[in-house]
């Protein structure tokens, strides 16, 4: 492998790192979507005035919240997976 792909290869790890931050960003977002869908469901269900529109909003919310964060997660996993079969197929070369 010539230092060129090796710069590229590198380069290319190192942007598939940055987004698997933000990645790892926006599940957080998600779970939190999923908590402030929990706390409508339970306002909706269970308080003083039943209130259907807050009930049925945290349940879309909970589901939104919670798939979302599923889809992430897959993601995270198989850019981390990504990330160290590029950074081994780097490592082998130098040695």
């Amino acid at each position: 492998m010539n230092a060129l792909e090796k710069n590229r290869l590198s380069q290319e790890a190192a942007l598939q790192i940055k987004a698997l931050g933000q990645i790892d960003k926006w599940m957080k977002i998600a779970l939190a979507l999923s908590a402030v869908g929990v706390a409508f469901a339970y306002t909706g269900y269970t308080g003083k005035i039943f209130n259907l529109f807050f009930g049925i909003s945290g349940i879309v919310l909970i589901l939104t919240g919670t798939g979302s964060a599923v889809v992430f997660n897959l993601g995270l996993r198989n850019g981390r997976r990504n990330v160290e079969k590029i950074l081994n197929l780097l490592e082998m070369d130098k040695s």
